[in-house]
């Protein structure tokens, strides 16, 4: 299914801006070194989080007589950089207060940057906020330390499936979605009618393309980067694999696999075809994205948040770019990864109800829909995507279709942190990219660092 670039709607226009907003500041969780944020298309740029005033934050709820909760929340949110979103949750907060009468919301704006320590203290010293965003792959490490309390929700059969997955650690969920973004396939329109092609739909029509664009162009097919693991990563799914199978507290690696080496020899395919620079063994997304919106690249992996950006720069594309699913790989599925953000309650908070009461409330379609719209992802519901700006626009729905329907989690635990801080998948691709590993050893060296990380 492809979907061809259009004026965008007034309403959809400010998701696009707030794409390209976000795409510049911080991101979400999911990334580890310089490649990126699960969801953004940047490094999380933060500041000092000093400001905050760990001694303030723990709560002191109570509960009113009946069924509503009252009292006091903390919720801490990450900065989001710029003040339309924060103005947009502080409107949501006092919407909030004003239909639970004797309830206060205390909103504190944490840089990304210094949140992950910031939530190890809080927990370590008994100080935590009542309610938080948490990246979505730090969800499962906290919940492992017994930090979180567990999501009992009439809303769950409206979560977006992979987000469930990312927060669900022994069977139990321990976040709230909130909200993701999924990459997809990117194209240049002109280029492909020009040439009377086709968007890819698997693996063998990229390279069939890719082919034709070289022999017929000046412009490269698709260019590959060495810390872009968001991209290679999701190639074993399509291929049929898993990256790891857990079973209770074990988690097993699961790339030297069949499945895993088909992968890894496609990634190099695609780099041992000459159609990426040299140097591109160090780029990370944020290279590739450079590249495509400087017209040196036919086709990339991005996601909305791409290509607003690329829009928002250069506006001479619009028109010219479209979208469509990731090509179907071996294993006949299209699956990337869902990066995104949780709201977590926290297992010390003494205003449970209180705070699971705002999650929900921040779930509602008026406050997801108008939150998401700015961030420029997409909301953590099914109801909510389809709310969204997103839905029915033919350029951006596909990155819609692909989180609600082709997106997975890494696995859900708190080895895969150290995973990405240890940069497996970004070194040894680097080193396959390099000739240093045939694409074989690069998925077995993945798996033997992987199991490492998990029995430690």
């Amino acid at each position: 299914m492809t979907h061809r670039g259009r004026s965008q709607s007034g309403r959809f226009r400010t998701w696009a801006v707030g794409a390209a907003l976000l795409a510049l500041t911080a991101a979400a969780c999911g990334g580890g070194g310089t490649d990126e944020g699960a969801a953004g298309g940047t490094d999380a740029a933060g500041t000092d989080a000093a400001g905050i005033d760990a001694a303030g934050t723990e709560a002191a709820g109570t509960e009113a007589a009946g069924d509503v909760a009252a009292g006091e929340i903390t919720v801490w949110i990450m900065q989001p950089g710029n003040e339309e979103v924060e103005t947009v949750l502080t409107d949501a907060a006092e919407a909030f207060e004003a239909e639970h009468e004797g309830a206060t919301v205390a909103l504190e704006f944490v840089p990304w940057a210094n949140a992950h320590d910031q939530f190890v203290t809080a927990i370590g010293g008994g100080q935590v906020p009542d309610l938080a965003e948490m990246g979505n792959t730090w969800t499962p490490e906290f919940a492992e330390l017994g930090g979180l309390a567990t999501v009992d929700s009439e809303q769950s059969g409206d979560y977006i499936d992979s987000l469930v997955e990312s927060g669900t650690v022994d069977g139990a969920l321990y976040g709230y979605p909130w909200y993701a973004g999924a990459r997809s396939l990117i194209y240049r329109t002109d280029i492909f009618d020009e040439l009377g092609l086709e968007a890819p739909q698997t693996w063998d029509d990229l390279l069939a393309a890719g082919d034709t664009i070289a022999e017929e162009t000046d412009v490269a097919p698709i260019h590959v980067a060495g810390d872009y693991y968001h991209m290679l990563a999701p190639m074993v799914w399509q291929a049929g694999g898993e990256l790891a199978t857990g079973e209770g507290d074990s988690w097993t690696a699961e790339v030297d696999s069949d499945a895993g080496a088909q992968a890894f020899a496609f990634y190099n395919e695609l780099w041992e075809r000459g159609w990426s620079p040299d140097g591109a063994v160090t780029w990370n997304s944020v290279d590739v994205r450079d590249a495509f919106a400087n017209g040196d690249a036919a086709m990339m992996v991005g996601g909305g948040w791409d290509l607003a950006a690329i829009l928002g720069t250069n506006p001479d594309l619009e028109g010219s770019v479209a979208t469509t699913l990731l090509p179907e790989g071996p294993g006949g599925n299209r699956d990337t990864f869902a990066g995104g953000s949780h709201l977590v309650v926290f297992e010390e908070s003494d205003a449970k109800e209180l705070a699971g009461e705002f999650a929900e409330f921040l779930l509602e379609p008026e406050q997801i829909t108008a939150f998401t719209e700015q961030i420029g992802f997409l909301p953590g519901t099914v109801s909510g995507v389809e709310a969204s700006g997103a839905s029915g626009d033919e350029l951006y729905e596909t990155f819609a279709t692909q989180l609600v329907e082709h997106s997975r989690s890494y696995p859900p635990t708190a080895a895969w942190g150290a995973i990405e801080g240890d940069r497996v998948l970004p070194d040894t691709t680097q080193l396959m990219m390099q000739g240093e590993l045939d694409p074989e050893a690069a998925a077995a060296e993945v798996d033997a660092r992987m199991d490492e990380a998990f029995s430690g």
